[in-house]
């Protein structure tokens, strides 16, 4: 298992995935590992931030990495990155809205995230954007990185 408890099968599992409803039994599974409290980073990856999406990743991972570092108990999904993108490029979707509504929501409303901490320049992100209405719809805690 690694510092972000994802097991070699989990790796396998999203690898092999051609559904966000596959990925988000990997997410509920990676989580059910994790002891709460249980914190998310939200920003720019696909829109927004340096505009350049590889570049997002790497500073999503370094922010994620600097988060947990702090004490926090993070929930790393960047492994997903990958497959949401060939997800996004096979549908005709502008903005791939699905990796919200059948990833992210479920997964927020099912309790396990505490808090959604976001990062510096996240209002450029279409996707941060709705993570923070929905934190905001359900409870979850917001914290700003600035």
């Amino acid at each position: 298992m690694d510092e972000y408890y994802w097991t070699k099968e989990d790796f396998a599992a999203v690898e092999k995935s051609t559904a966000l409803s596959e990925l988000l039994a990997v997410a509920m599974a990676v989580i059910a590992r994790m002891p709460a409290p249980v914190s998310l980073v939200s920003g720019p990856i696909s829109t927004g931030g340096s505009g350049n999406r590889d570049q997002n990743i790497k500073i999503f991972s370094e922010t994620i990495r600097a988060v947990k570092e702090s004490g926090a108990t993070v929930f790393n999904q960047i492994p997903f990155e990958q497959k949401f993108g060939e997800l996004a490029a096979a549908s005709d979707l502008p903005y791939f809205q699905p990796i919200l509504e059948e990833f992210f929501m479920p997964f927020f409303q099912s309790g396990k995230i505490a808090e959604i901490i976001f990062m510096k320049n996240w209002q450029t992100s279409t996707g941060a954007r709705w993570e923070h209405e929905i934190a905001q719809k359900l409870g979850i805690k917001i914290r700003f990185l600035f």
